[in-house]
């Protein structure tokens, strides 16, 4: 009887709610796979822009918070680099804006990763939450990436540091990620080879320790019901 009474908009937002990490992971994959179809026809960044703008406010709702100081830092990052996507130079826009990104989702990554690990028990938004934060590994070790061989020009084998792809960094990251072992693209100089060993590390680790854990919570939450 409560349920027919809610609005339309309560339950969009009860949904939305329920499902936070489905809306985080479609607009992470859509920063990999739609983004770069778009920048073919709209080109100057602007697909690349749009989907980091849908993943500053999917974040917003995947850490479960109250606090709209959040929405609001994702709204203001958001306009921010939308005005210096049309109003400055690559060069001039490029250090602080990609640092403000930087920051940014190395919060969320530290707010998703304590989410998992008070988690209770694993369902499938739990799952999609561990993949999301392995995504979000990936999407912060390109970031990391560019600014180096923004730096350091030449740290990266065939990316060009002053007009390389954003979309060759995510490639080069998560095929380091990955380990699946290096091809075209190769770190140079020292600085990106510590980037990829580290990033390499962070991998493997984090599946390993993932899967154990998330294999550990099931159990307990099996065995829990059991005795119940």
């Amino acid at each position: 009887m409560e349920k027919n009474k809610l609005s339309v908009k309560q339950k969009i937002k009860i949904f939305i709610l329920k499902h936070f990490n489905i809306f985080l992971l479609l607009s992470i994959l859509g920063m990999f796979f739609i983004s770069p179809a778009l920048e073919g026809i709209t080109g100057n960044g602007y697909s690349q822009t749009l989907f980091f703008t849908i993943i500053f406010l999917s974040a917003v709702v995947a850490v479960k918070t109250n606090n709209n100081n959040l929405l609001i830092i994702a709204l203001i990052i958001s306009a921010y680099i939308w005005f210096d996507l049309l109003f400055f130079t690559h060069d001039e826009r490029f250090s602080f804006t990609f640092f403000i990104i930087l920051i940014y989702f190395i919060y969320i990554l530290i707010k998703l990763i304590i989410q998992l690990i008070k988690t209770e028990n694993v369902d499938s938004d739990v799952i999609m939450e561990s993949i999301n934060i392995y995504l979000i590994i990936g999407l912060v070790g390109a970031i990391v990436l560019n600014v180096v061989n923004h730096f350091i020009p030449g740290s990266i084998n065939t990316i060009p540091a002053e007009s390389g792809k954003f979309h060759d960094y995510l490639y080069f990251s998560f095929v380091t990620l990955t380990t699946l072992g290096y091809g075209d693209i190769s770190p140079v100089l020292p600085m990106a080879k510590a980037v990829a060993v580290f990033l390499a590390i962070i991998g493997q680790f984090y599946i390993a320790i993932v899967m154990a854990f998330l294999i550990s919570k099931f159990i307990s939450q099996k065995s829990s019901s059991q005795k119940d």
